[in-house]
């Protein structure tokens, strides 16, 4: 996505839309997630928070923008989604649905795997606002996002499969009829372990037990950021538990058939007036105030949010944490209301029972039991 676009607008419209998106779209997935300090895998090595300037495509830059300097460069909304095949089907009788699988879908048709072939499916994303030293037309915002799938690869027959589908998808012409490996899929190096192939606006990373890919937009330069995110993994760069909020996010999300996160900026008045306003203090005291009722008291100040699920059969144990700005806007009475008013069937936390909510300083967690078939 890009194009002029101001931040509060991605955040209001963007960033709870995606939030919504994100949690319906996780009902149901199962299977088990070590979250930060359990199991051999932890969702935090992958996670990353690479910089807009490490994955700009400086050629883009160069043509669309006459090789401007970037002036400033903001991350707006950083997510992730992540699912385990092996559990929706082994809760069949109980989830009746293979939508969850539906994470990782296209990319494992480009791989040649099904859904039954790989051990997890993680997809993250970044949005990012931007401005170029131009004195019009250079800002915006722009996306960056990678999948990761984990399994037991053949990396040949991946390479393969990536071959094939290229087939399908581009009309490359072939001007050296002699040469049949000129069809615009070529290697990009290595990295590590991985593998490193490009076409177009795509690239991939190839290894015995991974394969990473993005489709970038056009400021991002496709490889450079699966570079970045096999650099999260093997050389502890970038991570989500590298800033405070992401730390506190994930260490307190616990084990879970699926998850998803997100981190946005705080939902404040003043952040809300940045949208209409150079100098927010130019705001009357009723606009303040009619900002601050649009604003429920259980998000105010909310900066970050995640679930996890573990299907257990017929119920399925939850875990979601809110972080907030500070704390005294971590107000569990607030969320404990809003909580109770959303249990009905179709609500955020439909059939909930035997549920907790817990305060740690600026974070309050919530835990508690649902029917599996009200995820669905």
């Amino acid at each position: 996505m890009s194009g002029d676009y101001s931040r509060r607008q991605f955040i209001r419209n963007g960033g709870a839309g995606a939030l919504a998106i994100g949690m319906g779209g996780l009902a149901g997935c199962t299977s088990s997630l070590p979250f930060v300090g359990s199991g051999d895998f932890e969702v935090d090595q992958w996670l990353t928070t690479v910089s807009f300037e490490d994955v700009l495509d400086d050629e883009t830059v160069e043509e669309q923008y006459d090789d401007a300097d970037l002036e400033e460069t903001e991350e707006l909304v950083r997510m992730f989604s992540y699912v385990e095949p092996e559990m929706i089907f082994d809760n069949e009788s109980d989830i009746d649905t293979y939508a969850p699988l539906e994470s990782g879908s296209e990319l494992r048709g480009k791989v040649g795997v099904t859904a039954s072939e790989i051990d997890w499916a993680l997809q993250q994303s970044a949005n990012w606002e931007y401005e170029f030293d131009l004195s019009y037309g250079g800002s915006g915002t722009t996306e960056g996002s990678t999948t990761v799938l984990a399994g037991d690869f053949d990396t040949d027959d991946v390479e393969d499969a990536l071959e094939r589908w290229v087939d399908d998808e581009f009309d490359f012409d072939d001007d050296d009829d002699d040469d049949d490996d000129d069809d615009g899929f070529e290697s990009a190096g290595s990295q590590g372990d991985f593998d490193l192939y490009t076409v177009e606006d795509y690239a991939f990373g190839v290894s015995d037990d991974y394969v990473v890919a993005t489709d970038a937009p056009a400021l991002i330069d496709a490889v450079s950021l699966v570079e970045s995110t096999i650099d999260t993994k093997d050389d502890e760069q970038n991570r989500w538990t590298d800033d405070d909020d992401g730390e506190l996010l994930l260490s307190e999300l616990e084990s879970g058939g699926a998850a998803f996160g997100i981190l946005t900026q705080p939902r404040t008045v003043e952040n809300e007036l940045e949208d209409q306003y150079d100098d927010p203090d130019d705001a009357s005291e009723e606009e303040r105030e009619a900002i601050r009722d649009r604003i429920e008291d259980w998000e105010y100040g909310l900066v970050g949010q995640a679930r996890s699920q573990d299907v257990d059969g017929s119920t399925t144990d939850i875990c979601e944490v809110f972080v907030y700005e500070s704390e005294g806007e971590a107000d569990s009475d607030a969320l404990q209301e809003h909580v109770e008013r959303n249990r009905d069937i179709g609500d955020d936390w439909a059939t909930l029972e035997d549920y907790s909510i817990d305060a740690d300083g600026r974070v309050l967690i919530l835990t508690g039991e649902v029917r599996t078939r009200a995820l669905f």
